[in-house]
């Protein structure tokens, strides 16, 4: 009973059949969903909070004494800024 199950689960595949059962490559389009007009709105106005942030901690660490370097705050959130904004533009 099993003998003709076991030469049957693994039998040398025929190179014949090789091209026939490959799918080189599947493409399915998918309609790219409308811009949302409030999404657009909320990535300017805190575009425009993340800019005036950075005016803000500027001003502060050269008014006050603070022992750090301005960029270290205001790098990492102009970096995360722009990933936020490339990633919301190149949404599919």
């Amino acid at each position: 009973m099993f003998s003709p199950l076991f030469r049957f689960l693994h039998r040398a595949p025929d190179p014949a059949d090789a091209d026939h059962g490959f799918v080189a490559e599947v493409r399915v389009r998918q309609p790219r969903e409308p811009r949302s007009r409030r999404s657009e709105v909320v990535l300017a106005v805190g575009w425009i909070l993340i800019i005036a942030k950075c005016f803000a901690v500027n001003w502060a660490c050269a008014t006050y004494a603070v022992p750090i370097n301005p960029w270290w705050i205001i790098a990492p959130s102009l970096l995360f800024a722009i990933v936020c904004t490339w990633l919301y533009w190149r949404r599919d």
